[in-house]
């Protein structure tokens, strides 16, 4: 199967950041031809007045809860989650997938391809991954036993996750760990030595807000990134989540390690946890920084392109400095930066031949969108455009959306399903 995107801007997202007139060829999965493509496919899209990115990765997720959209908002972190937790209690494994299915929906819609996830019953996740068509980088959560409201222990069904998925051409399990609040260190070391023995990535939440390190400094005399280094946990295998409390020593300790970040600003900033995570000394110090969404109960939203904007409106506005996170850093954030924490800058995160066709074509022919040109097209594609520009998106070069109509499921029908299983859950 060959699929021609044809007449559009190309932002490639290479190298040289280098933006194509022209078209994008795929055969077989992967892009075989950017520019002048010069040839006939099996089908063609056009994208004249669009342009062609690679597909936006949301770096950190908790997808199924959907279902817990609006249901604790206005409220600080221990009150929400107190909130989640007690409809989180009654989820069954049916609620999971359609929540999943749910919030693979809103992201085709808005051109995101792949997702990192961190929860239980991420089986049920990764078959909504399946139905849906995205990618799913699926962390199982593991916690301490006594913590938990999984069945079992924890660490054994993350690595039965693990050992069930491996290979699967759109789940790439791994494994994840709450975080120091939940998790002691036997917990840590146990998730470490499933993903070690399995050859999978790692996943954390790690200095949300203030009360989390303090409280960890307070229990065992350091901070959580001291800790995680005195027992061996971070390496390169390793994204964290948030990194907003952070000291510089703490931003080279991550650096020096290898450790990825995922900057969740807007839940970090609905949640009012104070702070804003010290990105420029990421940037600075060579860490690798991703963007996510965090979960639909602390941002509402899956729209990439809106915590883009606010990604990097954010640090200019506390830094005094509009130059500070400038949009090509943003949409970098997004793309070929998440791809490389994610461990895939190799196969995605950039249009280049040879790499996987997973790709998002946003139109730029909306009043909120003109004037454009080659010169402003990546400030117009953070600060101007909206997930609901996005017309068509394709992951290993099938296309899951054209024209705005999603092909992949029926949409209709999920979200009708949705809205009946949480009707079930709050009426309960």
């Amino acid at each position: 199967m060959s699929l021609l995107l044809e007449g559009g801007f190309v932002v490639t997202q290479d190298k040289e950041r280098r933006v194509i007139p022209g078209g994008v060829l795929v055969e077989g999965g992967r892009i075989v031809s950017v520019g002048d493509a010069g040839a006939r496919a099996d089908e063609t899209i056009d994208c004249s007045n669009c342009a062609v990115l690679p597909g936006l990765i949301n770096a950190h997720h908790h997808v199924a809860n959907t279902l817990l959209r609006g249901i604790a908002d206005d409220l600080p972190l221990e009150p929400m989650l107190e909130k989640a937790f007690a409809v989180d209690a009654k989820l069954t494994r049916r609620d999971v997938q359609i929540g999943a299915l749910l919030g693979c929906v809103e992201m085709i819609r808005s051109g995101t391809t792949g997702f990192h996830d961190l929860f239980y019953w991420e089986d049920e996740v990764a078959r909504a991954v399946r139905e849906s068509g995205v990618r799913g980088y699926l962390s199982w959560a593991t916690l301490d036993e006594a913590l938990t409201t999984q069945r079992g222990d924890p660490v054994k069904n993350a690595e039965a996750f693990v050992a069930k998925h491996k290979g699967d051409p759109l789940v790439t399990p791994s494994v994840g760990v709450q975080g120091v609040y939940a998790a002691s260190e036997e917990t840590y070391a146990r998730a470490r030595d499933v993903a070690v023995r399995h050859g999978v990535r790692l996943h954390t939440h790690l200095a949300e807000t203030r009360g989390e390190v303090y409280d960890h400094a307070a229990k065992t005399g350091f901070r959580p990134v001291e800790w995680l280094e005195r027992i061996g946990f971070l390496d390169e295998r390793l994204t964290a989540a948030h990194g907003v409390w952070l000291t510089l020593n703490e931003v080279r300790t991550l650096a020096r390690r290898g450790v990825s970040v995922a900057h969740c600003p807007v839940s970090n900033m609905k949640l009012a946890s104070g702070g804003v995570a010290p990105v420029p000394e990421m940037l600075r110090e060579g860490v690798t920084v991703a963007l996510g969404t965090d979960s639909p109960i602390s941002n509402n939203g899956m729209d990439m392109f809106a915590d883009m904007k606010v990604a990097a409106l954010l640090h200019k506005a506390t830094r005094w400095d509009a130059r500070v996170v400038p949009a090509q850093v943003a949409l970098d954030f997004a793309t070929i930066r998440a791809a490389e924490a994610l461990g895939v800058g190799d196969r995605l995160g950039s249009i280049e031949v040879g790499k996987r066709a997973d790709l998002a074509v946003v139109s730029l022919r909306g009043p909120h969108t003109t004037p454009f040109y080659p010169a402003n097209l990546i400030s117009h594609l953070v600060y101007s455009c909206r997930g609901s520009d996005v017309v068509a998106t394709i992951v290993d070069g099938r296309v899951l959306m054209s024209d705005g109509h999603v092909r992949c499921v029926d949409e209709a029908d999920v979200v009708a399903r949705a809205q009946e299983t949480a009707r079930e859950l709050y009426e309960a």
